[in-house]
């Protein structure tokens, strides 16, 4: 990893140009925006009429935006989406890292709000971004007008030796080997054996780069 960066080596280059990729396969445009926010420049995807009903979708972890984006594509037919690339996570947001224990989460989601003249609106996430929507329900309720959380991160861990035999064993052998084994065998506990094969990858890439 270099100095002041979350990449190793190419990794930035190569999960943008994922990223880049990803946006192609959507049949809708897509607006990219940068707001400048106390806690860095955030990025940030948005799509769908503009009269629509707002909402926010938050990245999970160890993915890139527009992978989650994508399985919520039909609420760009009706609702206002707004998709943040998180602060410190691979993206164009700002590389520096914000700490999921205090409210720095919540104000760096009410500045995106109160930039765009929001006042509450739904939100939607999976693993690490359902966390990110904890947060602010923690400390800016009234923000929140309805919510859909995926697997969230932060209520309470599943059985920890099933996590280690699925997610942790193989992620550990495959950041050793490379191996696609062991990518193929943790991704597919993530996901119910339903994830993709270009997501695969780009997870595979952000977890080695």
């Amino acid at each position: 990893m270099g100095k002041g960066t979350i990449y190793k080596k190419e990794g930035k280059k190569v999960i943008t140009q994922h990223y880049d990729n990803y946006i192609k396969t959507f049949n809708f445009d897509v607006e990219k925006v940068y707001v400048d926010t106390s806690y860095g420049r955030t990025h940030l995807l948005i799509a769908g009429p503009s009269e629509g009903k707002p909402i926010f979708i938050f990245q999970g972890g160890n993915c890139i935006n527009p992978m989650t984006l994508s399985w919520f594509l039909p609420l760009a037919e009706k609702y206002r989406v707004y998709a943040p690339d998180t602060i410190g996570h691979p993206g164009y947001s700002a590389e520096s890292r914000i700490s999921a224990m205090d409210d720095r989460f919540a104000l760096w989601i009410k500045e995106l709000m109160d930039y765009f003249i929001i006042d509450d609106s739904a939100f939607a996430g999976p693993s690490y971004g359902a966390g990110i929507i904890l947060r602010l329900a923690a400390f800016f309720p009234d923000k929140i007008d309805c919510s859909v959380l995926v697997s969230p991160a932060g209520i309470q861990l599943g059985p920890k030796w099933k996590m280690v035999k699925e997610i942790l064993l193989p992620l550990i052998l495959f950041k050793s080997t490379s191996s696609q084994k062991y990518l193929r065998k943790m991704t597919d506990a993530m996901s119910d054996h339903s994830m993709k094969e270009m997501d695969r990858t780009i997870i595979g890439d952000v977890l080695y780069t």
